[in-house]
């Protein structure tokens, strides 16, 4: 975990934060000017009385069409966590999150005899999705759920993005022991340790603000909006598997953990409320 030991560091990650749209935003443009350049060898001319005519060449080597496989529609679990409020029963839960009492107890085992403010409930839900199925050389984590959702389901994230929230519940981005801490003022968030390769999770629904290597200290870094006030940060990957703009859903996997710009295998989770760093502990679950 590195430490925020110079006003110049504080100074460079606050106006990274700031640019973090900018950075999305110019992030299409990498490939322009790429045409071919004039001045190249002209064709020899003695060759071409043997040669099949230009079209019909062009014709016999071009490559087949490639149809795209049809969608898939699938139905995903999600798992979500709500905190319990003053004054909340199960039934307002339940009726809240669109359950039954008794669906919540079946979900929170032994947890719910007497309610306590501040405690974690969990909240299991079907979801509707649709993605694009594998064609050749489709990676399994495409496959597996990072196109695009259902057009409802992208709704309404988008319209959670949108909007102000004085929290945000979120799952655990990965399954290792926390190795370092948060610390106000010296640390930007939570280590979370693991094996290369291990998935690393989208922690709540959102956007993908940033996914790229655009500041040297966080490695590969995946930045994740999940409404006006709270984002999430997650880095050192050894791969990303989102780009910006996607549409993610909590739990679906967005990177493989590494050790870029670290020096242990360990995704550093950030929460930031209003762009400031925060400790990621209240918003997660305890660990099971």
């Amino acid at each position: 975990m590195l430490k925020e030991g110079s006003g110049q560091r504080i100074d460079r990650l606050k106006r990274f934060w700031a640019g973090v749209g900018l950075v999305a935003l110019l992030g299409g443009c990498a490939n322009l000017g790429q045409q071919q350049q004039p001045g190249g060898p002209e064709p020899d001319q003695s060759a071409a009385s043997g040669a099949a005519p230009a079209s019909d060449a062009a014709a016999a080597s071009a490559p087949a069409p490639v149809v795209a496989p049809a969608p898939v529609t699938k139905v995903v679990t999600k798992t979500t966590w709500v905190r319990v409020r003053r004054g909340d029963t199960l039934a307002r839960i339940a009726k809240l999150h669109g359950c039954s009492v008794k669906d919540l107890q079946a979900w929170n085992r032994g947890k719910t005899g007497r309610l306590r403010k501040g405690q974690s409930l969990k909240i299991v839900s079907k979801q509707t999705i649709t993605v694009q199925a594998a064609g050749s050389g489709a990676t399994a984590a495409n496959a597996a759920g990072n196109t695009p959702g259902s057009t409802a389901g992208n709704r309404a994230v988008a319209a959670e993005v949108a909007r102000h929230a004085r929290s945000v519940a979120l799952v655990w981005p990965a399954q290792g022991p926390v190795v370092e801490a948060f610390q106000a003022g010296e640390t930007r968030g939570i280590e979370i340790a693991g094996k290369a390769g291990d998935p690393v999770r989208a922690a709540a629904d959102g956007k993908v603000m940033y996914a790229g290597t655009g500041l040297n200290e966080y490695g590969s870094l995946i930045i994740v909006q999940h409404n006006k006030d709270f984002l999430t940060a997650y880095s050192h990957n050894r791969r990303l598997l989102v780009k910006i703009g996607d549409t993610v859903h909590q739990g679906q996997q967005i990177a493989e953990m590494g050790s870029e710009k670290n020096d242990r295998v360990a995704v550093l989770f950030e929460v930031r409320r209003d762009g400031k760093p925060v400790d990621p502990m209240p918003y997660l679950p305890p660990k099971s």
